[in-house]
């Protein structure tokens, strides 16, 4: 029997990193020295993106046939991140984002799609329809005889998919919970794993299944559409366009997630290039690993709904102007899953080999400054 701590991810574990390693593995695949590769390590470090050494390697940027010294300058690391977030949202708009029983509650106030809440796990807080669970006898007596299965659960509040749990059945024979892949962990053990989230809120919504095509090649898995949406003089348009794709038992599509993909997206949401892990080993598989199902120039479902739907979304949020929607394309359309403050500046350069740092966001930048002031 899995553990709880097994199944349920607390924090986000990022993958160590071995500055001699990648040093040895960059020089041996693109002939750059060591030398070399350090001096533009340097060089990047005080340039505008203030590019970590573990995010110059992440990038590939050690590769001079694919990027010129100013393709690299146009790369963005997180030193610069928050504070180019904060310059285009300001912090008192971050709540309607962050707080999904907030953010759920106004899109469907605007008659948008999102996944069905069906119980709320707090000592007060109420959300619609959904099973208010007060403390954790009802969370536990409600798991045994109320939940409907297969369900996701997740923090009210809550990133990158930490402290999510995939829930597929409930055994009543042995008292535990079947979560994806099979693993099973008692009812007590998870209600006290969530402990730590009821002051928050956590939220127990409806499996969302993949569209019948996308299902076809990834399996019977949730990946979602990543749009970064800007807020423009001219109205909102994506900027990048990016497809997560879960591997293996993970219970979600998060790319740090061991195994879990990262596909590029072109305009018209077809696969132009698949990532899995960064840096010196870093593959670009072209069928999905588990089914075989071939990725590579697959188009997202319902495209033009998709990106339609997001970006219809994104002005209920006037005053978060660069905003990273996750939108799952479903059997019954797409859904909107989250919105994110800005971002993971990381997604997008990874999955288009191409720095964020364009004149279109620059101009974006100064549009932004100058609203401020």
């Amino acid at each position: 029997m899995a553990t709880a701590v097994e199944v349920i991810q607390h924090v986000k574990r990022d993958a160590g990193f071995n500055l001699p390693k990648s040093l040895q593995l960059a020089a041996a695949a693109h002939g750059k020295s060591a030398w070399a590769q350090i001096r533009d390590i340097w060089r990047l470090r005080f340039g505008p993106g203030k590019l970590r050494p573990d995010e110059y390697y992440a990038f590939g940027l050690y590769d001079d046939r694919r990027f010129s010294f100013e393709d690299k300058l146009r790369f963005l690391g997180r030193a610069v991140q928050e504070q180019l977030i904060r310059q285009c949202n300001p912090p008192h708009w971050w709540l309607l984002a962050h707080d999904k029983l907030v953010f759920y509650a106004l899109l469907t106030g605007l008659g948008l799609p999102v996944p069905a809440t069906r119980a709320v796990y707090h000592p007060s807080r109420r959300y619609g329809r959904a099973m208010a669970l007060a403390d954790p006898a009802a969370l536990a007596a409600w798991l045994r005889a109320g939940m409907i299965y297969p369900g996701f659960a997740k923090p009210a509040t809550g990133i990158r998919s930490v402290g999510v749990a995939a829930l597929e059945a409930y055994d009543a024979a042995t008292d535990r919970l079947v979560l994806k892949g099979g693993q099973a962990l008692e009812v007590e053990a998870f209600v006290r794993e969530l402990e730590r989230y009821r002051a928050d809120g956590y939220l127990f919504q409806e499996m969302l299944r993949p569209h019948p095509d996308l299902e076809a090649a990834v399996g019977p898995r949730l990946a979602t559409v990543r749009l970064i949406i800007l807020l423009e003089d001219t109205g909102p348009g994506v900027l990048h366009a990016l497809c997560k794709i879960p591997v293996g038992d993970n219970p979600a599509d998060n790319f740090w997630r061991p195994g879990n993909l990262l596909a590029a997206l072109d305009a018209d949401g077809r696969i132009t290039r698949v990532a899995q892990g960064t840096g010196p080993e870093q593959r670009e598989p072209e069928n999905h690993p588990d089914t075989g199902g071939r990725l590579q120039d697959l188009t997202i479902p319902d495209w033009p709904a998709l990106t339609a739907l997001a970006l219809q979304a994104a002005t209920a949020f006037p005053g978060l102007r660069m905003q990273a929607w996750d939108i799952a394309p479903t059997d019954h359309g797409p859904v909107l899953v989250e919105v994110n403050i800005g971002g993971d500046f990381n997604l997008p350069q990874l999955a288009h080999r191409t720095g964020l740092m364009d004149d279109r966001f620059r101009t974006f930048l100064a549009a932004c400054t100058a609203a401020s002031s």
